[in-house]
């Protein structure tokens, strides 16, 4: 059993219209359940009940056994003073606050329908190899419930995510070209180079971007450089001219080179850095001013369009400086711009509209229905119970899967509630 189970009944209405009494035979009516707290304090404030012939109003805690008030030290946190009611599954001891005042007990386990117990049992009946508790009930779940419930959880992921939008405007002062330009560098450098590729973003403001994008060679030269990539000796001629006109960038404009080293160990030749940082530098050469044409373009189409761009002519034939390649141009693929999408385009319009009183969600759903899902582990595992038509369901499902399934949480989900309603 667990805290959550008496969460539902009670915020679920499953104790309503049952004769209650406290441990202590006194009639209870509940009139109002009050608001559900999710951060430290009662579990529920501002409820009305009646105990008797007394009215009363204030704050409802929940545990699975009544000795657990002393388990989590309530018994010394004034937070508690105002409790009026003790709900319980087991009532194994006498709670009173701080002033020595009994606190009335209620023990639902002796009100609660045993066929509501066992569909809670049966959603946690563990088993071998278990992906999800609902593996078996999920597949049958109601489309449009579940969908619903995806597109809630795609709101609360993108909501999450602009938490690192607010940090890069407030970085900025408020200069939304700068703070898209540093969640597109760490789009850019995926999950390896994520974090150098934001520090690179960092460590060289809008301003001498913009300066240095009339001319690809100067960004793509300032880029590597502030990259800590042009710092060994080599042979090669367009590393030569990469460093001396770095060395120019960096005089003219103080710029320093950032801490976080590239990695290349173990990524595949696309994705290494001189070659994404090249790609980067001719897309700011040809749209000094991205974000505001990103806030035009509406749908997927429009991205690859905005996004259509290769490295410089030099990478044609290299993967990194002074070893030679087939001839093959480095463009930004479809499935690239995709990502870029899902984890910068997508959640910045999302900051940007709630920022701007602007209400675009239905347009950015529909962005993310249009884009292919993503392939890992937690999505693969899904694909084998429900259609995963689209990147909205599976951001959807990975917001679900940590917060929810990994967490036990099946009674804060839509659909484990669902389920324990059946």
């Amino acid at each position: 059993m667990q805290e959550d189970f008496i969460h539902y009944l009670w915020k679920f209405k499953k104790l309503s219209g049952i004769p209650l009494t406290t441990t202590d035979g006194v009639d209870l009516v509940i009139q109002s359940l009050g608001s559900h707290n999710f951060e430290s304090g009662p579990d529920f404030f501002n409820a009305r009940l009646k105990i008797g012939n007394q009215q009363w109003a204030g704050n409802v805690e929940m545990h699975v056994k009544a000795s657990d008030w002393f388990l989590h030290g309530h018994d010394d946190d004034p937070a508690y003073d105002n409790v009026i009611l003790h709900v319980v599954w087991q009532h194994d001891a006498e709670i009173s606050t701080r002033d020595g005042i009994k606190i009335p007990v209620l023990e639902v386990s002796r009100f609660v329908p045993e066929i509501l117990v066992m569909s809670y049992r049966k959603l946690f009946a563990h088993k071998n190899n278990q992906f999800i508790n609902c593996e078996q009930d999920l597949p049958h779940v109601n489309e449009f419930k579940l969908n619903l419930w995806l597109e809630k959880l795609f709101i609360k992921r993108l909501q999450q995510k602009s938490a690192r939008i607010k940090h890069y405007l407030n970085q900025s002062n408020n200069d939304w070209e700068a703070a898209f330009f540093q969640l597109l560098a760490r789009s850019f450098g995926t999950k390896t180079n994520a974090d150098a590729f934001e520090q690179l973003a960092q460590s060289i403001d809008q301003t001498t971007v913009r300066k240095l994008a009339r001319d690809s060679f100067q960004l793509e030269s300032a880029l590597l450089g502030q990259s800590g990539l042009l710092v060994e000796k080599k042979e090669d001629r367009y590393y030569e001219l990469c460093v001396k006109e770095y060395a120019f960038a960096k005089a003219k404009y103080q710029i320093q080179p950032s801490l976080t080293p590239m990695k290349f160990f173990r990524l595949r030749p696309a994705n290494f850095p001189t070659v994404r940082i090249s790609q980067l530098a001719m897309l700011y050469h040809r749209k000094p001013m991205l974000f505001a044409e990103v806030l035009l373009a509406v749908t997927k189409e429009d991205m690859y369009d905005l996004f259509e761009v290769k490295a410089s002519k030099y990478w044609d034939d290299h993967h990194v400086f002074d070893k030679k390649t087939n001839d093959q141009p480095k463009r930004l693929t479809k499935a690239f711009i995709d990502l870029i999408i899902i984890n910068c385009i997508v959640p910045i319009k999302f900051y940007y509209g709630q920022q701007m009183g602007k209400e675009n969600t239905e347009e950015l759903l529909a962005l993310m229905d249009s884009v292919k899902a993503e392939s890992n582990a937690v999505i693969n595992g899904f694909k084998q119970l429900i259609n995963v038509k689209s990147a909205l369901t599976s951001q959807s499902l990975l917001q679900l899967k940590p917060n929810y399934c990994d967490r036990n949480k099946c009674l804060q989900c839509d659909v484990g509630v669902s389920l324990v309603r059946n």
